[in-house]
């Protein structure tokens, strides 16, 4: 089988969050990516690489690093370094599992599939195939999203029915029933997304069914499974600022009275326009959450 390296040089100065951008730019291509730096010294340029199965097109792959250059202001990136060729390092998988490293995020001990120490006691397993997941939580909308989450819980909410829209690994879905065991819906449009979700679901033991976690393909909220199953308690959605603005009033036809939503994959400059979107859908603004250059919001939305 034939894999192909996408490489590209980037200034030293970078800080993982402008990384996480860049390397989740191909998440649709790429099954897999890797940032190191030259020699490891800290001082030194970044070479992020990225791999893939099929022959990719430079020019799709330099409109889609632009498009997420320009999205986060990044600066002196020079896309005229960037090299396509067929992979010779036949380690290039493992070295992606040990790129990704177990971590904490409250309660939650999130560890790839290749990890075979032991899950510190009192604490939540989150087991996620580091070879194909890119919502794998080390992002800060993520995170974010796990510590809204987590405050939720902490304030004693309890969502009797939990909407996880554009879903992708499926990881806050699966976060989401270790919490509160409840019944969730997992969405997602592209049908990776739904096959790498439920391939997750099965690795942390939960229960595909109407009463547990249903991963779904679907067109967002006119999707059949999400009209069929609501109001929701809790919806959460970790996508981009613009379809979040646009999915606002549809979110709203589809939630619980006094339920809450969960807003991630915008940046900090985009936070406050997101919020004031649904603000004038009349939810209310609890918490924000500021990680790097990502913001995930938490809003209420109160009963009349």
């Amino acid at each position: 089988m034939t894999f192909y390296a996408i490489a590209l040089s980037l200034p030293a100065g970078l800080c993982e969050d402008q990384l996480a951008v860049l390397g989740g730019a191909l998440e649709d291509i790429c099954p897999a990516h890797v940032a190191r730096r030259a020699d490891n010294d800290k001082n030194k340029p970044w070479l992020l690489t990225w791999y893939c199965q099929d022959e990719p097109q430079k020019n799709q792959i330099i409109a889609l690093l632009q498009a997420a250059i320009d999205a986060a202001a990044l600066p002196d990136i020079d896309l005229g370094t960037l090299t396509i060729n067929k992979a010779q390092d036949e380690n290039w998988l493992e070295k992606s599992y040990q790129s990704f490293q177990p971590f904490t995020v409250g309660p939650f001990f999130i560890y790839g599939s290749h990890y075979e120490g032991d899950i510190p006691a009192e604490q939540t397993g989150l087991q996620i195939d580091a070879a194909t997941a890119f919502g794998s939580g080390e992002h800060g909308t993520t995170k974010g999203c796990l510590m809204a989450m987590l405050d939720l819980k902490n304030q004693g909410v309890c969502p009797w029915n939990i909407l996880d829209m554009g879903t992708g690994s499926g990881i806050l879905a699966i976060a989401a029933w270790k919490l509160w065991q409840t019944p969730i819906l997992a969405v997602d449009i592209d049908e990776e997304s739904v096959r790498v979700a439920k391939h997750h679901q099965d690795l942390n033991g939960v229960k595909d069914s109407a009463a547990a976690l249903m991963c779904a393909q679907g067109d967002g909220f006119a999707a059949p499974s999400v009209i069929q199953k609501k109001p929701y308690e809790l919806i959460i959605a970790n996508i981009l600022a613009a379809p979040l603005k646009e999915m606002a009033a549809d979110m709203k036809a589809v939630m619980d009275e006094n339920g809450y939503a969960l807003l991630s994959g915008m940046l900090n400059r985009q936070a406050d326009e997101v919020r004031a979107v649904y603000e004038a859908q009349g939810f209310v603004f609890k918490k924000r959450y500021d990680l790097g250059e990502w913001s995930s919001l938490l809003l209420h939305n109160p009963a009349l």
